[in-house]
């Protein structure tokens, strides 16, 4: 598959920002990504904002400047027009998506290794991307002090271990590309190979959902998702409202945010605080905090990606990752040739059976997804 951006579609039967809240926002299948924000800040419209991870009007004196253009709608993750486009690009034909390769693979970096989740492979492959001068940024989330998360773009690998490990809450990846031009200025003078914020390059990591708006932004040509050149896909089951989560986390645990320092789910829920206690709590406890949209969510294992990343089915500290396109294939390559990462390697007489083993297990966890959908 081309690397290059597809040449603009047409769209037809123009739908705007007053449908998209009708038939996404008010039915609760909004998945707060932050595109359709991301995209209307960019352009300095000035017509909607994400308040409490739900995108609205700024004021009802801002309804008027909405330009109708309809982008909002056609870029949303939970609307089907552009899906057949977007589907025939990056060679979807099923549940699973294109498969280049599967492999199961770890950092080689101790301190990656005590901090990540799994393998840490996300972290170690945009540690890689910094070292070597491919991007200049990334989107990332991170932690407050009660376990929130915060999206943000940085443009270090300094910065990358605090956003390590697995986020549980929703975190509007997409909407920090609203600071982008906002802060052109300061990135130009801090980044002195950069001229113009255009240049930009950048990695962006997200959750299905995240990835397919930004591949539908792509698809259209519509800033600012052009300065992302790498897409990472984590795999997700599920992802919970913050609030209700804890509240049931402290029902179930009696512990607050502020003294939990891991959650990671393997089958069940299980919680570590700062005194390293470990709780383990049975996932359908959790239920009830599940965000709506998730219940008619078919994707498990990013399709969309370049690569997607996972625990599931990978053997002990490691990740689990689908390399899905040719840019995907020859970053992991080229990390393992430069001793960024181990992989693991199965009997040689065993591999064909290993791969097809492992994929069938995550398309019954996709199917599996559908069905509690």
């Amino acid at each position: 598959m081309a690397d290059v951006l597809p040449k603009k579609t047409v769209l037809k039967d123009v739908k705007i920002f007053k449908d998209l809240q009708e038939e996404i926002i008010k039915t609760n299948k909004c998945c707060a990504c932050g595109a359709c924000v991301a995209y209307c800040s960019s352009q300095k419209f000035d017509v909607i904002k994400m308040e409490r991870y739900t995108p609205q009007y700024i004021s009802d004196a801002n309804v008027d400047n909405c330009k109708e253009c309809g982008l909002c709608y056609y870029i949303c993750p939970q609307t089907e027009p552009l899906m057949k486009h977007l589907n025939e690009d990056y060679r979807i034909k099923d549940e699973m998506g294109y498969i280049q390769d599967i492999v199961a693979a770890k950092t080689t970096d101790d301190k990656i290794k005590e901090m990540g989740q799994d393998g840490g492979l996300v972290t170690t492959l945009l540690t890689y991307l910094f070292d070597k001068n491919k991007i200049d940024a990334a989107i990332v989330s991170e932690y407050d002090e009660k376990l929130q998360p915060i999206p943000k773009i940085i443009y270090n690998k300094e910065e990358l271990l605090k956003s390590s490990g697995t986020r549980y809450s929703i975190s509007s990846n997409i909407l920090p590309l609203t600071e982008l031009y906002n802060i052109a200025q300061e990135i130009i003078e801090n980044h002195h190979q950069i001229y113009d914020i255009n240049q930009i390059r950048m990695a962006f990591v997200g959750t299905p959902c995240q990835c397919r708006a930004v591949r539908k932004m792509q698809l259209l040509n519509i800033s600012p998702a052009h300065v992302i050149k790498y897409v990472f896909g984590l795999f997700c089951m599920e992802n919970f409202d913050y609030e209700k989560l804890f509240q049931l986390v402290k029902k179930e645990t009696n512990e607050d945010p502020a003294n939990i320092t891991k959650m990671n789910i393997k089958k069940n829920f299980f919680i570590t605080n700062k005194e390293n206690k470990v709780y383990e709590v049975e996932l359908h406890k959790f239920d009830e905090a599940v965000r709506n949209h998730c219940h008619d969510c078919d994707e498990f294992t990013s399709r969309f990606a370049d690569i997607s990343f996972g625990g599931s089915g990978a053997v002990q500290q490691n990740s689990m990752v689908v390399i899905r396109t040719e840019k995907g294939e020859e970053l992991m390559k080229n990390a393992l040739i430069s001793g960024y990462i181990d992989r693991f390697t199965p009997k040689k007489s065993t591999i064909t059976e290993w791969k097809a083993s492992k994929i069938d297990l995550l398309r019954r966890m996709t199917n599996n997804k559908i069905k509690k959908s």
